[in-house]
């Protein structure tokens, strides 16, 4: 296998950056509809033009690499590109080509068959099927093969996805909404609302972006939510994104509830109105291992979502689930709305945690976004544990 590294940029033009790009823009347009399955876009160009180009748009469905091939056949059907010439073609793929029979054929077989004669790919596939044996296949039939063009931004993208192959659990992505003092309802329970129309508008379009929803009993007794996606509330490039989409169909997340003492029924609309398309599950004492203190472990709870291929988790919980998340190394990204007042020091705090000893014991956050959303700022943070 051909492998560069990523930053090396005497080994990929500045049209090599430009393609790849494109294809990483492309894949983006799955990203509320292919889960579990990654996001791939493909662009496939022909003497400093781009002659095809599709993303991956539904899990099952034509990947990306179809997509683009079926733009080339056009051309070829009606004339206005002759087959030999794509010996001289250059696909740029944001992923592996998968070289396995899954609900679709193998794309590298594909490619191979149009006759492509070279292949730029962002990233090998890390997914035991094909992990390397795509790339493998493009060179025994004689395509030139380069791997490494924006690898970090491929990996970005994929990071739900990489998550359940590499770790064996979803990724998981804490959202806070909070006053400037870092609380989130008065005293006496009131929240209704921290942040206004703009920022719970932008929530809608997390929803969208992640397998499941997870939030705790307490919320759920609190405030009888329906954490759902809707749409009718949603910002309009999410449903604009959809509408490129034309095969795809948006699924409603799974619902999951923890509640470790079975104090759920049916009278709160998360359980009592769930249906086969709005499904919820409820994680407890009776199917999930108890930790020590009695409560459902969440290793354990993430373990059971990666067995029903959730590859992402959006937390949307109280105090006391998010910190318990964060204790236990689970959250891998932080996602905080913060409005523009302060509650004081009476009201309840955003995030339960237990008493440092040493700063050495701390949890940093890599901030890697802030933007105003109307009147309040979205900070969006990895998160980094301390270790041993």
């Amino acid at each position: 296998m051909y492998s560069l590294p990523a930053n090396d940029s005497t080994l990929f033009s500045a049209f090599d950056h430009a393609m790849m790009s494109q294809a990483l823009r492309l894949a983006k347009l799955g990203q509320y509809t292919v889960a579990p399955n990654p996001l791939v876009g493909c662009v496939i160009t022909l003497d400093g033009q781009i002659i095809g180009q599709g993303q991956h748009q539904q899990a099952g469905s034509a990947h990306a690499e179809v997509h683009a091939l079926a733009k080339v056949d056009e051309l070829v059907q009606k004339g206005e590109l002759q087959r030999a010439q794509l010996a001289y073609a250059c696909a740029y793929v944001t992923l592996e080509p998968c070289s396995h029979t899954g609900r679709t054929g193998p794309c590298a077989d594909a490619l191979i068959k149009a006759g492509i004669g070279q292949v730029i790919i962002a990233m090998q596939d890390p997914f035991e099927q094909v992990a390397g044996r795509g790339i493998a296949k493009l060179e025994a039939a004689g395509v030139k093969v380069k791997v490494g063009l924006l690898e970090a931004e491929a990996r970005v993208i994929n990071r739900h996805f990489l998550s359940i192959v590499e770790r064996q659990r979803p990724f998981v992505t804490a959202k806070l909404a909070t006053s400037l003092d870092g609380k989130i309802a008065l005293a006496n329970g009131v929240s209704q609302w921290i942040t206004l129309a703009p920022a719970r508008q932008d929530v809608q379009r997390h929803r969208a972006q992640h397998a499941c929803i997870l939030t705790g009993s307490q919320t759920v007794i609190h405030d009888d939510p329906q954490l759902n996606v809707r749409l009718a509330d949603a910002p309009p490039d999410l449903i604009q994104t959809l509408a490129l989409n034309p095969v795809a169909q948006f699924s409603q997340p799974l619902r999951a509830i923890i509640d470790s003492h079975n104090v759920l029924d049916e009278k709160y609309q998360i359980i009592g109105k769930a249906t086969p398309s709005s499904p919820t599950h409820v994680f407890n004492a009776t199917n999930t291992q108890l930790s020590a203190n009695g409560k459902c472990d969440l290793h354990d709870v993430m373990t059971q979502l990666a067995q029903r291929q959730i590859s992402s988790v959006w937390v949307e919980a109280g105090a006391g689930l998010v910190g318990a998340l964060l204790t236990a190394q689970l959250v891998d990204e932080l996602i905080i709305y913060q409005a523009p007042m302060l509650l004081g020091d009476a009201a309840k705090d955003a995030i339960h945690l237990p008493t440092l000893t040493a700063m050495t014991q701390r949890i940093e956050l890599d901030i890697t976004d802030t933007r105003m959303i109307g009147r309040d700022i979205k900070h969006t943070c990895n998160v980094i544990y301390p270790k041993g």
